[in-house]
């Protein structure tokens, strides 16, 4: 899964360092699961949140985040 969120991170463009929330299941969007993505920084209103989503372990695709995708109410953890 952390190819795919690295493959999302780079057609959204992200640099830097990056924070994702926990797998989740969803009934919308490419995939089954989806994490939320966002680069980290100081500023999260200025962060836009993407959502990076999966079949299993592989990558279907990235969106940004709609408000049903509830990302901004996720605890977030750096990702590596």
């Amino acid at each position: 899964m952390q190819e795919g969120v690295r493959k999302g991170a780079t057609e959204a463009k992200l640099t830097g360092g990056m924070e994702t929330t926990a797998v989740r299941h969803t009934d919308h969007g490419p995939g089954s699961y989806f994490v939320c993505l966002r680069q980290h920084g100081p500023s999260a209103g200025k962060r836009p949140a993407y959502s990076v989503f999966f079949d299993d372990d592989a990558y279907k695709g990235i969106q940004s985040s709609v408000i049903f995708d509830a990302c901004e109410a996720q605890p977030w953890v750096p990702f590596s």
